[in-house]
């Protein structure tokens, strides 16, 4: 029957038997604590570690060490009655180790010690820099992909606004179009008796009040002069904005005023001081009536 040990008689074996140097009922029964307690497992585990280092740092090449297994069990029942004693338990103690045989297992636990650090140290240094390396791609990759982004951005803006120009544009196109060929859509010529005869037309598009005036042949005014765009009506004459030509002579001018269908008598554009006049005062360059 394997005898029952306390927590404390059996911790002070462990080290004992992490080395075998038990006898069959003291090993059985330390082993069997063990296995139902963590902690004296745990100790045991690290402490069956250690001694395999020490067996691996005795094949090395040093000064010969001779060890008898019953020195060594002396050594560990020393070091259990150490801690006996500080848990206030007595424990028969045997013989110790010479100074010298202390002296040499403590330089060869030094001896691995070292040897851990500097392992550790390397994998430490091999870790941080495969980490840097590894940051340094990580931020690159950042940085192409804040680089792309910021291109695919633009491309995509200038692209928007090529097509918003484009739809700018045949928008207008089509407005020009509506306003000059609609079916709700009146006509105005008008002439001119000067020698380089400008003429233009005039559409009125009733169902949007739109009117689009195209010219040609008119002459750029002189200097601090602009040509401005008159509705004639009983009631007086409205201007419909200020406008100057192409070095062709041609020129557009489109403006949105509502007024009754019947109420237009003519079109006119005069020669008028920059920035137009609130009636004409000028020279008529060209005129159309409005009247059937």
């Amino acid at each position: 029957m394997i005898p029952e040990l306390s927590h404390e008689e059996a911790f002070a074996a462990l080290e004992a038997a992490a080395l075998d140097a038990l006898d069959a009922p003291e090993r059985d029964a330390v082993l069997a604590h063990a296995d139902n307690c963590e902690s004296c497992r745990g100790e045991l585990t690290a402490l069956r570690e250690t001694a395999a280092q020490l067996a691996y740092a005795a094949s090395l090449p040093s000064e010969p060490m001779p060890e008898s297994r019953d020195r060594i069990r002396s050594r560990l029942t020393a070091r259990a009655a150490a801690d006996a004693r500080v848990r206030g338990i007595v424990v028969e103690r045997k013989p110790e180790l010479t100074r010298r045989q202390y002296q040499a297992i403590r330089a060869r636990i030094n001896v691995l010690a070292w040897r851990r650090a500097e392992w550790l140290a390397l994998a430490a240094s091999v870790l941080l820099i495969v980490g840097v390396g590894v940051m340094a791609s990580v931020l690159r990759d950042r940085e192409n992909l804040k680089d792309a982004l910021v291109g695919a951005t633009a491309s995509t803006q200038r692209s928007q606004r090529t097509t918003d120009s484009l739809r700018t544009l045949v928008m207008s196109q089509d407005s020009l179009i509506n306003g000059i060929t609609g079916r709700d859509v009146a006509m105005v010529q008008l002439t001119s008796t000067a020698t380089r005869q400008p003429k233009a037309m005039m559409f009125w598009d009733h169902s949007r009040n739109g009117w689009t005036l195209i010219a040609h042949n008119l002459p750029m005014p002189r200097a601090g002069r602009t040509y401005q765009l008159w509705l004639v009506t009983p009631a007086g004459k409205i201007s419909a904005g200020t406008f100057m030509p192409d070095t062709s002579g041609a020129a557009m001018v489109r403006a949105t005023y509502a007024l009754a269908r019947d109420s237009l008598s003519a079109v006119a554009v005069t020669d008028e001081p920059a920035g137009g006049m609130p009636q004409p005062t000028g020279q008529m360059v060209i005129l159309g009536s409005a009247t059937k």
